[in-house]
């Protein structure tokens, strides 16, 4: 499953048979994460957090939610030694996910319960949540990518629904069961898809690139949505079990959208920053109009902002796990950092949301105000994301090629800066054969033949008289359809092509 430093040409480009199986049971088990995910996110008001009022169980959400941020935090911190031990936070997640399971049942079945029993049970929720999320982005930064963003779109589209199965039935132990199901199914198949990846194909720790991901204004902009999520979670929870079941199904559209994105991410040039700044119009427009309606004008506003946040939230899963594999970067590390300010914010949202909903109830013109004073926070934050971006992808594009041409060809006896690796006809021919072989397009061809000569990202823009920019999405393309993560793979697969 993993990529040979030096292959022959294939016979076919199309996914092997066994890879195409693991992206397919890698959809099956990421469904099943966001199923149990989204049944805690709006669990107050559902089967999870059933046993108590709306407010106790808002609470006990915002515990799991603060642990899970500290989680993270850890991750961060103990980047190296988490993922040399990621089995093991893998097997304690899963057992302390299914406690909470336990403890609604213990509640439900008998009366007396402390509630300083419920309060640990979700405090190691928490824990139990971002060590799972952690195991499945390393592993998908682990395989080839081919058609990683389609497996985690489409996992995203039949979580939901799993979501919305596992909760809409009238008789709590039946819902309880399934989700207690969908936790053993996301790590039961994530344990299983682990094995199938030689442990050689896997870089030591010290290996990997570490690359600063976030920057303060970007870290506070995806703090942001997170603080509307949190805020817009337990605002539709205080609504009923019809408002929170039906804000999660929301989130079907937003990962329908961004598995079309991811669909189309191969074939054409999509950047991932104007793809989330699609979903800030929707952002803003439904935080403005939640305060101004009731019922069921609120919960359409609410589920605008769920579609809106759903769509952002799975390209940046995909997209991190991607980069993660082509760059080598540091899953562990890259994903906490991304993973920290996102659920402090979603903290701090549900914090103001209940402080609003249970403690000072706010309502009228001050409700309308504070809202909108939320609406301009995200897009002065988002705003400045944005401008942010290309330093992002200038970090990455270094690490393409981050040695110097001098260096590729130091010791195997090339002189000349034009020089190729092989005889000038010969090395076109392969060059040509492993161009036709993968499917790449005219441009990606013309980039193709330079990288196979050593070419870095600056010097391959000034020829072809295009940005860096440009030139790093070329280069991202065609290392997708090789299957390959580094340039010297590039170069050994036109070394292997032999004239026919």
């Amino acid at each position: 499953m993993g990529v040979s430093p030096a292959v022959s040409c294939p016979e076919r480009t199309h996914t092997p048979g066994d890879l195409l199986s693991t992206y397919i049971l890698a959809g099956l088990g990421f469904a099943c994460l966001i199923g149990w995910e989204l049944s805690a996110v709006f669990g107050p008001s559902l089967a999870l957090l059933s046993f108590c009022d709306m407010r106790e169980a808002a609470a006990l959400r915002i515990v799991s939610v603060l642990t899970l941020a500290a989680t993270f935090g850890f991750y961060a911190w103990k980047a190296d030694w988490v993922f040399e031990h990621r089995n093991r936070f893998l097997t304690v997640g899963s057992l302390l996910a299914l406690v909470a399971v336990a403890n609604t049942v213990a509640n439900l079945a008998f009366s007396g319960i402390p509630l300083a029993v419920s309060v640990a049970a979700w405090a190691l929720f928490g824990f139990a949540q971002g060590s799972i999320m952690m195991y499945w982005c390393v592993f998908f930064s682990l395989i080839p990518t081919r058609r990683t963003a389609v497996s985690i779109g489409l996992g995203s589209a039949l979580g939901t629904l799993m979501f919305v199965f596992a909760n809409a039935s009238d008789a709590l132990w039946m819902n309880l069961a399934e989700i207690a199901l969908l936790i053993i199914g996301s790590v039961t198949l994530v344990a299983f898809l682990s094995t199938r990846i030689p442990p050689d194909r896997i870089l030591p720790v010290s290996a990997f690139h570490r690359t600063s991901v976030l920057t303060v204004p970007a870290s506070l902009s995806v703090a942001c949505h997170g603080a509307v999520y949190g805020f817009m979670a337990i605002a539709l929870c205080s609504m009923g079990p019809v408002a929170a079941l039906v804000g999660g199904a929301s989130g079907l559209v937003g990962g329908g959208f961004a598995l079309l994105w991811g669909y189309l991410g191969p074939k054409v040039d999509i950047d991932t920053g104007v793809v989330q700044r699609i979903s800030l119009p929707f952002l803003v427009a439904g935080v403005l109009l939640f305060p101004l309606f009731e019922g069921v004008g609120r919960m359409v506003c609410g589920c605008l902002v769920i579609t809106a946040l759903a769509h952002a939230s799975i390209i940046a899963w995909y997209s991190t796990s991607i980069d993660n594999y082509e760059f080598r970067l540091h899953p562990v590390d890259r994903f906490a950092l991304r993973e920290a300010p996102n659920w402090v914010g979603f903290l701090l949202g549900s914090i103001i949301a209940y402080v609003f909903i249970f403690t000072v109830h706010i309502d009228g013109w001050a409700y309308d105000l504070a809202m909108a004073v939320f609406a301009l926070v995200v897009v002065v934050a988002f705003s400045v994301y944005g401008g942010n971006e290309s330093q992002t992808k200038k970090r990455l594009n270094a690490l393409l090629t981050p040695a110097p041409v001098e260096a590729l060809v130091s010791g195997g006896g090339v002189q000349g800066e034009d020089a190729p690796t092989a005889p000038p006809r010969s090395f076109k021919q392969r060059c040509e054969r492993a161009s036709e072989q993968y499917g790449l397009t005219p441009r990606e061809d013309e980039v193709f033949f330079l990288l196979a000569k050593g070419r870095n990202a600056e010097y391959i823009a000034e020829q072809l008289v295009v940005s860096p920019a440009t030139v790093k999405s070329h280069i991202y393309h065609i290392y997708r359809k090789l299957g390959i993560n580094s340039q010297q793979h590039l170069m050994n697969i036109v070394d292997d092509c032999e004239e026919e």
